[in-house]
């Protein structure tokens, strides 16, 4: 069962309602897991930061660059959780030793909160570096 709650008072009633079968099914004997998290970023945030994503990667390659949109957004990902002090990932050795593998943050796994300062953070750099993303 996945539930989204919006309110203290949703929450309270949500839980009130759902304690009777976690009881019965823990006096029965049987082992529950019960998983508290933030929502996910929504599709319109995801829809937003991969158009400016996508617009970023189009005034780069008229300027010559090389990398492809996925690289672009890595790139930017990264440098906005160094920015913002976030938990970033870390590279490692390829199993095989013959390259270099970035264990990352992901975008899926942004948090609406997330979603919104990426976003700001986007047009903030997009601003410093002179391209227009409008």
């Amino acid at each position: 069962m996945n539930y989204t709650l919006y309110n203290p008072q949703q929450g309270h009633a949500v839980l009130k309602d759902l304690w009777p079968q976690i009881k019965a099914t823990l006096m029965a004997g049987q082992k529950l897991r019960i998983e508290i998290k933030q929502s996910r970023r929504s599709a319109e945030q995801n829809d937003m930061f991969h158009g400016i994503i996508h617009k970023i990667y189009i005034a780069m390659k008229g300027a010559g660059s090389k990398w492809t949109a996925d690289d672009w957004k890595r790139l930017l990902i990264d440098q906005w959780a160094h920015e913002t002090n976030r938990k970033i990932g870390k590279v490692a050795p390829s199993l095989d030793g013959e390259r270099v593998v970035q264990l990352g943050l992901q975008s899926h796994k942004f948090t609406i909160e997330d979603g919104s300062e990426f976003i700001e953070w986007l047009l903030a750099w997009t601003a410093q570096n002179g391209l227009d993303v409008s």
